[in-house]
């Protein structure tokens, strides 16, 4: 995907920073993707071609993998299959793919938690949008139904991840993603308010500041350094400051830290909540869902 970058003068640049860089250029990947798709599929009815996880929610950084699912029904599909990865791999895109029916992706996301979370923000970049929504709103529904047990997992992995990746804001080369406080802990609170409502206006506000902070400082540290890579080291750190139009890395590390230590607090508070609830056996948040969400489920709070 290097020519995207190359080839764009937005992409390019250092005019574009956070989520207005991955916008522009998931929509770029969409678009040549799109192209891809109308030459070897043509007019089919019953395929589609779906972007999940951080592809389908418009997220895409300078490194990132393709989550993309071809979607189908009835019909045989590995020639169409070979067709559309084939030309990926070739020119070096770094590829996750998988090719299933509705069912058959519902299934699978019953026991596996990956899954799952991965649907809850696929779209429709080609082909069936009508197949690609019945997917999105039938996970949607199956995440709900099943949200105690879901949320029981989840809380799991947040915090053996926690426990593995430590502190963003303390440590001197944090893990962007997977440490505490990181991106990954935003994600896991929206998934869960994506089963109930678990965050308040407040909170929401807060969260899509402080990612806001961490994307940008990953897109740059991306960018930066050419490759694929959640830690931001030392050596790395003046120059992604200074990409952002900080003073140095220290300036960076602060600004980092504050957003990381604010994630780590909503997060602990949030799931603190949760296991109270889980423990009295009653409903997590006894109140409704009076503000708006966007398509994909996420408070419309949460940086778009």
């Amino acid at each position: 995907m290097n020519r995207l970058l190359e080839n764009d003068q937005k992409l390019s640049s250092n005019t574009l920073h956070g989520r207005a860089w991955c916008e522009v250029y998931s929509a770029k990947v969409d678009e040549w993707l799109a192209m891809l798709w109308n030459d070897v599929a043509g007019e089919r009815s019953d395929v589609a071609l779906v972007a999940t996880g951080g592809h389908g929610r418009s997220e895409l950084c300078p490194e990132s993998d393709l989550d993309l699912l071809l979607l189908y029904k009835g019909s045989n599909v590995d020639e169409l299959a070979k067709a559309l990865w084939y030309p990926m791999w070739d020119i070096g895109v770094k590829l996750g793919h998988a090719v299933r029916t509705v069912d058959g992706a519902l299934s699978l996301a019953r026991d596996d938690l990956d899954v799952a979370t991965s649907l809850l923000s696929a779209r429709c970049i080609a082909g069936s949008a009508d197949l690609a929504q019945e997917l999105y709103t039938r996970a949607h529904k199956q995440w709900r139904n099943e949200s105690r047990r879901a949320l029981d997992e989840l809380r799991e992995r947040v915090e053996e991840r926690q426990a593995k990746f430590g502190e963003v804001a303390f440590l001197l080369e944090p893990d962007l993603k997977e440490g505490r406080g990181g991106l990954r802990d935003v994600h896991s609170l929206w998934w869960a308010e994506a089963a109930l409502p678990v965050l308040g206006i407040s909170e929401q506000t807060c969260l899509a500041e402080d990612y806001e902070t961490l994307l940008a400082t990953r897109v740059e540290l991306h960018r930066c350094t050419g490759r694929r890579g959640e830690r931001l080291s030392l050596q790395e750190q003046d120059a992604v400051g200074n990409a952002l139009g900080l003073a140095d890395g220290d300036e960076l590390m602060a600004r980092v830290a504050s957003a990381a230590r604010s994630i780590a607090w909503t997060s602990d508070i949030v799931w603190h909540r949760y296991e109270q609830s889980r423990r009295r056996s009653r409903p997590f948040r006894d109140r409704p869902r009076n503000r708006a969400v966007t398509r994909d489920g996420y408070p419309s709070s949460r940086p778009l």
